[in-house]
């Protein structure tokens, strides 16, 4: 019997990740059955189970990719432009790029029910303080540029970056929960907060 390439192994995994995906925002990670996912992907009940065990194991692999989604936009955002941009800049293509990637993948939905079982798993938790603690690092620097200029020396970088990420979370709750639209105007309010 001919070997599958690790290529084919990638490609199956993440099928079955985008149907889980699907069941979830639809039906939430409790009320989504295996049997959901298999209907949803389109394979048999070995095939799945061959790559994820169980159903957790299917939430903890969407939840690292709505992570990762997250973590990846906040980095693109820090880097766009020529690195003189300030934080009003950033943090509204940051709010652009979550509601591309909301349409696409559901990721604000995604994010508040990652928040609430990381509330009852602590693996997941761990994934999530991860995920904080590396985008809090990564707005760091960009504060400690402020910091250089003299702005905003009387906290600590790595404080203020999580104060300024804090806007992330309301933001995707909204989103969340009102759609595109009732996120409107988010992206020119942040600019207007921080005009640099």
């Amino acid at each position: 019997m001919p070997r599958v390439s690790e290529q084919y192994k990638d490609d199956q995994r993440a099928a079955i990740l985008a149907a889980a995906r699907r069941c979830f925002v639809r039906n939430g990670f409790h009320r989504t059955s295996m049997q959901d996912v298999f209907a949803e992907a389109g394979k048999s009940a070995g095939a799945v189970y061959r790559y994820f065990p169980k159903k957790e194991d299917m939430i903890v692999g969407v939840a690292t990719q709505n992570l990762d989604d997250v973590t990846e936009v906040l980095r693109t955002a820090l880097t766009n432009g020529d690195g003189q941009r300030g934080v009003g800049a950033v943090m509204a293509d940051l709010l652009e790029a979550v509601i591309e990637r909301h349409r696409d993948k559901h990721l604000a939905s995604m994010a508040v029910m990652v928040w609430s079982e990381a509330l009852r798993d602590p693996a997941l938790a761990e994934r999530l303080e991860a995920a904080t603690v590396s985008m809090s690092h990564d707005m760091a620097g960009l504060v400690r540029e402020r910091q250089r200029s003299g702005a905003w020396t009387t906290a600590p970088a790595e404080v203020l970056a999580r104060v300024i990420l804090s806007i992330l979370p309301g933001f995707l709750f909204n989103l969340a929960l009102l759609g595109p639209r009732g996120v409107t105007g988010f992206p020119d309010a942040v600019r207007t907060l921080w005009p640099n």
